[in-house]
């Protein structure tokens, strides 16, 4: 009876543990069941819900001040340039003093605020200073007292070219005194040279920062030339020579170069094809001045474009005589000329800006001590300007050498423009 009893015990224990499992695996399922659904809940909501978007804050816009670039750095230099200043005979001797010296400072008296209103003065000296160890003359060999260069320096000039057909008037030595004499009066030169080393050191005048190369060569010397061992003395116009030297001139520094030849033919005012020919090649080589002498008579003026500086620049193929004995008309008229050239600091260039002039003529004087005096020709409009030995004949002749001096320099250039005078 006993083991009846411990068989049904332990059925019943059986039974309570079967019941046991079962209710926890109930509660098991009930809880994965929850969960699963849950989840499906929650992955539906994250695919089908469109975030909110945020409302949008809009600052108020800041002031922009807008500051102009700062100007460019400009400076400016002017150049006045001066056909022939010749020396002839009856010059020498109206200038001799009672004590046996020379003064030519009267010849330029009324002329010389003109000439001094530039940075920088430029002449072509068309005669040589060779001293009292041949008598002075003029024409054809041109042999003046040193006195005339010291009046040249006094009214204002600061350069001198010196190659031109009378360079070799007083030979050699003739031509290598003349040099000692501009220098002794301080001046500037190009174009004759004392040795090798002078002629190969390109003439670069600083002026106001403005850096400007100054070449000089002439067509001849009246058969008269250097021996073959002195070539270097004188600068005879060879285009390769010259091509050369601008670019040269441009490589030691010069920030413009001017070109001033002496070549054309006397008394004939139209450049001849060998003096556009030498302008351009000039040109082409970067040039972008070129001044011209030896006519004796002025010359048109152009402003030229040059492909090579892409930029404008300026010719002026004659300025005719300066200073001279010589009487007929168109030769008693001359000219300043002035430039005006540009350096933009800012940018690194230079050129040339603009043109103007003044008009002159020489009155040689009716026997009386006052002769070979220079006037600016604008004054022939307004006679009270005129000095009292200056007559209506004088008058006349003034006004006709500025008619023809303004119609000859702009035939080409309408903006040339004419400087007043006071």
């Amino acid at each position: 009876m006993r083991c009846v009893y411990k068989r049904i015990e332990k059925i019943n224990k059986m039974r309570k543990y079967v019941y046991i499992l079962s209710l926890i695996a109930l509660v098991t399922l009930f809880f994965s069941t929850c969960k699963t659904s849950e989840k499906t809940v929650t992955e539906s909501t994250s695919v089908n819900t469109t975030p909110a978007k945020e409302t949008p804050v809009y600052e108020e816009a800041k002031a922009v001040t807008y500051l102009p670039p700062p100007p460019d750095s400009i400076t400016e230099i002017s150049i006045n340039l001066v056909g022939d200043l010749m020396c002839h005979l009856p010059q020498t001797n109206n200038a001799k003093l009672s004590n046996g010296e020379y003064d030519f400072n009267p010849s330029f008296e009324y002329i010389k605020p003109y000439l001094q209103d530039a940075d920088i003065t430029i002449g072509n000296l068309e005669t040589t200073f060779a001293g009292t160890i041949q008598p002075y003359a003029g024409y054809p060999a041109f042999n003046s007292p040193d006195a005339y260069c010291a009046a040249i320096k006094n009214a204002g000039f600061d350069f001198l070219v010196t190659a031109n057909n009378h360079s070799m008037d007083t030979r050699e030595a003739g031509l290598l005194r003349t040099i000692e004499v501009i220098k002794k009066n301080g001046l500037g030169y190009a174009g004759t040279y004392l040795n090798q080393r002078d002629h190969d050191s390109i003439r670069i005048v600083n002026i106001k920062g403005i850096k400007l190369g100054i070449l000089n060569y002439t067509y001849g010397t009246n058969g008269a030339y250097p021996t073959q061992e002195h070539n270097y003395m004188l600068n005879v116009i060879d285009s390769a020579g010259i091509v050369n030297a601008i670019k040269s001139a441009k490589t030691k520094g010069a920030d413009i170069v001017l070109v001033f030849y002496h070549m054309g033919v006397e008394n004939i005012v139209e450049p001849t094809q060998a003096q556009k020919d030498a302008v351009r090649f000039a040109l082409e080589a970067g040039a972008s001045l070129v001044i011209g002498a030896h006519p004796h008579v002025i010359g048109p003026t152009e402003k030229v474009f040059s492909k090579t500086l892409n930029d404008t620049v300026f010719v002026a193929y004659s300025l005719g005589n300066f200073l001279s004995n010589q009487y007929w008309r168109y030769t008693d008229a001359g000219v300043i000329l002035k430039l005006i050239i540009q350096k933009n600091e800012t940018k690194k260039t230079t050129k040339f800006k603009e043109a103007s002039y003044i008009p002159t003529w020489v009155y040689r004087g009716d026997g009386a001590k006052k002769m070979h005096i220079l006037f600016p020709a604008q004054w022939a409009s307004d006679s009270t300007k005129l000095p009292d030995f200056l007559n209506h004949s004088h008058q006349q002749k003034m006004l006709e050498a500025f008619d023809d001096t303004k119609k000859v320099l702009t035939r080409y250039n309408t903006e040339l423009k004419l400087n007043s005078v006071k």
